[in-house]
Protein backbone atom coordinates (compact mmCIF):
# COMPACT_ATOMS: atom_id res chain seq x y z
CA UNK A 1 0.00 0.00 0.00
CA UNK A 2 2.86 2.47 0.81
CA UNK A 3 4.53 1.84 -2.51
CA UNK A 4 1.24 2.10 -4.60
CA UNK A 5 0.58 5.70 -2.66
CA UNK A 6 3.90 6.74 -3.33
CA UNK A 7 4.11 5.74 -6.95
CA UNK A 8 0.17 7.33 -7.49
CA UNK A 9 1.68 10.98 -5.66
CA UNK A 10 4.84 10.89 -7.96
CA UNK A 11 2.56 10.27 -11.07
CA UNK A 12 0.11 12.79 -9.76
CA UNK A 13 3.28 15.25 -9.89
CA UNK A 14 4.37 14.66 -13.46
CA UNK A 15 6.68 11.21 -12.44
CA UNK A 16 5.18 8.76 -14.70
CA UNK A 17 7.93 6.43 -14.95
CA UNK A 18 10.24 5.79 -11.77
CA UNK A 19 14.30 5.81 -12.36
CA UNK A 20 16.24 3.25 -12.17
CA UNK A 21 17.79 3.96 -8.59
CA UNK A 22 14.08 5.14 -7.23
CA UNK A 23 14.90 5.85 -3.81
CA UNK A 24 13.95 2.93 -1.13
CA UNK A 25 11.70 4.42 1.44
CA UNK A 26 9.77 1.28 2.80
CA UNK A 27 10.68 1.73 6.50
CA UNK A 28 12.48 4.66 6.49
CA UNK A 29 9.56 6.64 7.88
CA UNK A 30 7.10 8.97 6.22
CA UNK A 31 8.71 12.60 6.26
CA UNK A 32 12.75 11.32 5.58
CA UNK A 33 11.21 9.11 2.83
CA UNK A 34 8.99 11.91 1.47
CA UNK A 35 12.58 14.10 1.49
CA UNK A 36 14.81 11.37 -0.16
CA UNK A 37 12.13 11.85 -3.10
CA UNK A 38 11.98 15.11 -3.69
CA UNK A 39 15.95 15.33 -3.65
CA UNK A 40 15.86 12.41 -5.85
CA UNK A 41 13.02 14.08 -8.49
CA UNK A 42 13.63 17.50 -8.38
CA UNK A 43 11.06 19.06 -6.08
CA UNK A 44 11.55 21.97 -3.84
CA UNK A 45 11.06 19.73 -0.97
CA UNK A 46 9.89 16.69 0.82
CA UNK A 47 6.13 18.41 1.82
CA UNK A 48 5.32 18.59 -1.90
CA UNK A 49 5.44 14.79 -2.31
CA UNK A 50 4.24 14.30 1.20
CA UNK A 51 0.64 16.72 0.58
CA UNK A 52 0.57 14.77 -2.69
CA UNK A 53 0.64 11.78 -0.98
CA UNK A 54 -1.43 11.77 2.19
CA UNK A 55 -4.35 11.23 0.25
CA UNK A 56 -4.05 8.41 -1.74
CA UNK A 57 -2.43 6.81 1.82
CA UNK A 58 -5.61 8.27 3.52
CA UNK A 59 -7.69 6.55 0.59
CA UNK A 60 -6.43 3.02 1.02
CA UNK A 61 -6.09 2.99 4.52
CA UNK A 62 -9.36 2.28 5.98
CA UNK A 63 -10.61 -0.41 3.66
CA UNK A 64 -7.23 -2.29 2.43
CA UNK A 65 -5.05 -2.42 5.29
CA UNK A 66 -4.35 -6.35 6.09
CA UNK A 67 -1.96 -7.73 8.68
CA UNK A 68 0.59 -9.46 7.47
CA UNK A 69 -0.36 -13.77 8.16
CA UNK A 70 -0.17 -15.39 10.93
CA UNK A 71 1.12 -12.16 12.81
CA UNK A 72 -1.94 -12.22 15.38
CA UNK A 73 -1.34 -15.79 15.86
CA UNK A 74 2.82 -15.35 16.24
CA UNK A 75 1.97 -12.87 18.71
CA UNK A 76 -0.66 -14.82 20.64
CA UNK A 77 1.94 -17.50 20.60
CA UNK A 78 4.60 -15.82 22.22
CA UNK A 79 2.38 -13.92 24.44
CA UNK A 80 1.06 -17.39 25.68
CA UNK A 81 4.76 -18.60 26.40
CA UNK A 82 5.56 -15.24 28.44
CA UNK A 83 7.72 -13.41 25.97
CA UNK A 84 7.55 -10.07 26.15
CA UNK A 85 7.69 -7.76 22.86
CA UNK A 86 7.92 -4.94 21.74
CA UNK A 87 6.74 -2.64 18.53
CA UNK A 88 9.19 -0.70 17.18
CA UNK A 89 8.45 1.61 14.03
CA UNK A 90 8.84 4.73 12.19
CA UNK A 91 5.57 5.14 11.75
CA UNK A 92 3.23 8.25 13.92
CA UNK A 93 2.05 7.09 17.12
CA UNK A 94 -1.84 8.15 16.44
CA UNK A 95 -1.32 5.94 12.80
CA UNK A 96 0.30 3.40 15.00
CA UNK A 97 -2.48 3.11 17.62
CA UNK A 98 -5.32 3.15 14.64
CA UNK A 99 -3.43 -0.11 13.44
CA UNK A 100 -3.45 -1.74 16.70
CA UNK A 101 -6.56 -1.32 17.56
CA UNK A 102 -7.63 -2.54 14.10
CA UNK A 103 -5.89 -6.37 14.73
CA UNK A 104 -6.98 -6.35 18.41
CA UNK A 105 -2.69 -6.37 19.32
CA UNK A 106 -3.52 -3.36 21.97
CA UNK A 107 -2.42 -5.39 24.65
CA UNK A 108 0.36 -7.37 22.62
CA UNK A 109 3.42 -5.21 23.03
CA UNK A 110 4.89 -4.40 26.59
CA UNK A 111 6.26 -1.16 24.63
CA UNK A 112 5.82 1.02 21.58
CA UNK A 113 8.19 2.96 19.99
CA UNK A 114 7.40 5.12 17.06
CA UNK A 115 8.49 8.15 15.85
CA UNK A 116 7.75 10.71 18.59
CA UNK A 117 9.91 8.41 20.88
CA UNK A 118 13.21 9.42 19.25
CA UNK A 119 15.21 11.68 17.64
CA UNK A 120 16.87 9.38 15.11
CA UNK A 121 15.07 7.03 13.08
CA UNK A 122 15.98 3.73 11.70
CA UNK A 123 18.38 3.05 10.72
CA UNK A 124 20.14 4.58 13.04
CA UNK A 125 19.94 2.05 16.44
CA UNK A 126 17.84 4.64 18.17
CA UNK A 127 15.04 3.26 17.88
CA UNK A 128 15.97 -0.14 18.64
CA UNK A 129 17.94 0.84 21.82
CA UNK A 130 15.09 2.45 23.20
CA UNK A 131 12.97 -0.56 23.30
CA UNK A 132 15.76 -2.18 25.02
CA UNK A 133 15.63 0.20 27.50
CA UNK A 134 11.76 -0.01 27.67
CA UNK A 135 11.87 -4.08 28.24
CA UNK A 136 14.72 -4.00 30.78
CA UNK A 137 17.21 -6.64 28.51
CA UNK A 138 20.31 -6.33 26.83
CA UNK A 139 20.55 -6.97 23.21
CA UNK A 140 22.13 -10.10 23.99
CA UNK A 141 18.53 -11.33 24.76
CA UNK A 142 16.18 -10.26 22.26
CA UNK A 143 15.26 -11.35 18.76
CA UNK A 144 14.48 -7.94 16.06
CA UNK A 145 12.22 -9.28 13.11
CA UNK A 146 12.31 -6.55 9.67
CA UNK A 147 11.13 -6.41 6.68
CA UNK A 148 13.34 -3.71 5.14
CA UNK A 149 16.58 -1.92 4.63
CA UNK A 150 16.30 0.55 7.02
CA UNK A 151 14.49 -1.52 10.10
CA UNK A 152 17.68 -4.42 9.09
CA UNK A 153 20.42 -2.09 9.77
CA UNK A 154 18.99 -0.87 12.79
CA UNK A 155 19.16 -3.75 14.23
CA UNK A 156 22.57 -4.78 13.38
CA UNK A 157 23.56 -1.58 14.43
CA UNK A 158 21.94 -2.37 18.14
CA UNK A 159 23.54 -5.45 18.33
CA UNK A 160 19.79 -7.31 18.05
CA UNK A 161 19.69 -10.82 16.43
CA UNK A 162 17.81 -10.02 13.29
CA UNK A 163 15.77 -12.20 11.24
CA UNK A 164 14.56 -11.07 8.12
CA UNK A 165 10.98 -11.57 7.53
CA UNK A 166 9.94 -11.75 3.58
CA UNK A 167 8.26 -13.92 1.06
CA UNK A 168 11.34 -13.97 -1.08
CA UNK A 169 14.08 -12.83 1.29
CA UNK A 170 17.25 -13.65 -1.58
CA UNK A 171 15.17 -11.04 -3.69
CA UNK A 172 14.91 -8.47 -0.55
CA UNK A 173 18.45 -6.53 -1.14
CA UNK A 174 17.99 -4.95 2.15
CA UNK A 175 17.86 -7.83 4.22
CA UNK A 176 21.58 -8.86 3.77
CA UNK A 177 22.18 -8.14 7.44
CA UNK A 178 19.82 -10.55 9.02
CA UNK A 179 21.45 -13.47 11.15
CA UNK A 180 18.21 -15.82 9.38
CA UNK A 181 15.06 -15.12 7.56
CA UNK A 182 11.72 -16.24 7.34
CA UNK A 183 9.55 -16.65 4.55
CA UNK A 184 6.76 -15.57 6.91
CA UNK A 185 4.34 -15.72 10.03
CA UNK A 186 2.61 -17.95 8.73
CA UNK A 187 6.04 -20.23 9.03
CA UNK A 188 6.51 -19.41 12.52
CA UNK A 189 5.23 -21.75 14.94
CA UNK A 190 6.16 -23.38 18.50
CA UNK A 191 9.62 -24.98 16.82
CA UNK A 192 10.79 -21.34 15.63
CA UNK A 193 9.56 -19.85 19.42
CA UNK A 194 10.94 -22.39 21.30
CA UNK A 195 14.66 -22.10 19.32
CA UNK A 196 15.12 -18.62 19.25
CA UNK A 197 13.93 -18.15 22.61
CA UNK A 198 14.08 -20.92 24.38
CA UNK A 199 10.63 -21.35 25.55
Amino acid sequence: MHLRAEREALAGLGVTELAADHPRTFGAGIAPGMQMLADHYGFASGDVVFDAYVPKWEAMFPQELRSTPGASEALAAMKERGITCALVTSGEREYVDLVLEKFGWTDQFSAVVTLESVTRLKPDPEPYLKALEALGVSAQACVGFEDSSSGMRALNAAGIYAVGVHRDPERRAGLVGADETLAGFDQFGGAEIRRLFGR
